[in-house]
């Protein structure tokens, strides 16, 4: 991912659709969840990064630190095999398994960041047809 990516995520700030519950020990957890319409890409060998995944509003939180965020993201067809689908925050990008799940990774960043996907199928030359993103979420988790 880019500097340029990283400052795009990292501008995302701020909260919303923000949901409470209290865990067996006492402590309230709550999420936020975004989508954005998803990029098209082009070309072999270049990195396409969507719009970023922001919060808005206000973000109810004790500390703001994340627990878990789930993803998903969708194309108008089946993508290549070897597509290379990235999740990223202004701390760390994390390569995808697959077009929804969950993951820990990025536990105890700041909540109130947002995100950006970012593709790359390998390789040189056009993509034919272009490759059009549909949607991508993310439901973030945070206490």
């Amino acid at each position: 991912m880019t500097r340029r990516s990283n400052r795009i995520a990292a501008a995302a700030l701020a909260a919303c659709c923000s949901h409470g519950w209290a865990t067996p020990a006492g402590q309230t957890l709550h999420s936020w969840s975004a989508s954005v319409s998803g990029p098209a890409l082009h070309g072999k060998g270049l990195r396409t990064v969507s719009a970023p995944i922001t919060p808005t509003g206000y973000l109810p939180q004790a500390e703001g630190a994340i627990t878990t965020v789930r993803w998903r993201y969708t194309f108008n067809r089946t993508p290549p095999h070897d597509l290379q689908a990235y999740l990223c925050n202004a701390q760390r990008c994390v390569l995808l398994p697959g077009a929804e799940g969950r993951t820990d990774a990025f536990g105890g960043d700041d909540a109130a960041n947002g995100f950006v996907f970012a593709f790359q199928v390998p390789g040189r030359g056009a993509l034919t047809p272009v490759l059009q993103g549909q949607s991508g979420q993310v439901v973030v988790g945070y206490r």
